[in-house]
């Protein structure tokens, strides 16, 4: 059976506010279903929030990847200049949206607002995942990332996957040879 676009979004809203539907009907109006094949970049306009409802995306800043983002997690396109580019490591969908038309509605009703704000303060707790990632000793960081990506290799390479953890490649093999046995 397929699922209705407010079905879809609810996982994002819905422990943040669970009367949204009721309250902020025109929310879901300003979300546009995108879908994205692999290697695709994602538009960059300054401001735009994506709700990844499958698939996963990279995030990088220039060749160095900074975040992964799977399904059900939201991307925010930082609301000014940067260096970042958003690519889809598979094939994605997303509903997307500018913060203009987020303005909008809250001008309307100021509902959006909390909902908004809580979707950021996620969005640092996904950023602060990196960090914590590089202040792990490094044979804990192996565990750390397969738990919560554990198909990761299936999308990047293991010289990525090396850079986003922050370590060597021989360091890397090495702990896979060691997970091995």
């Amino acid at each position: 059976m397929k699922k209705s676009k407010e079905d879809l979004l609810d996982p994002f809203f819905g422990d943040i506010h669970p009367q949204w539907q009721n309250e902020i009907p025109e929310l879901s109006a300003v979300f546009e279903e995108e879908r994205f094949i692999r290697s695709e970049q994602l538009i960059n306009d300054w401001g735009d929030l994506y709700l990844i409802v499958d698939g996963i995306f990279g995030k990088y800043e220039k060749t160095c990847p900074v975040r992964y983002a799977i399904a059900g997690e939201s991307l925010m396109i930082p609301n000014h200049r940067h260096a970042y580019q958003f690519t889809a490591l598979s094939d994605c969908r997303a509903y997307r949206t500018s913060l203009k038309q987020l303005e909008e509605i809250n001008d309307r009703n100021p509902k959006v607002f909390y909902l908004y704000a809580n979707l950021k303060e996620r969005q640092q707790s996904y950023l602060d995942y990196r960090h914590k990632l590089l202040s792990l000793h490094n044979q804990d960081k192996y565990d750390f990332i397969f738990n919560k990506y554990p198909d990761i290799l299936s999308h990047i390479t293991q010289k990525e996957l090396a850079k986003f953890m922050g370590i060597s490649m021989e360091l890397l093999r090495r702990i896979f040879r060691d997970r091995e046995y």
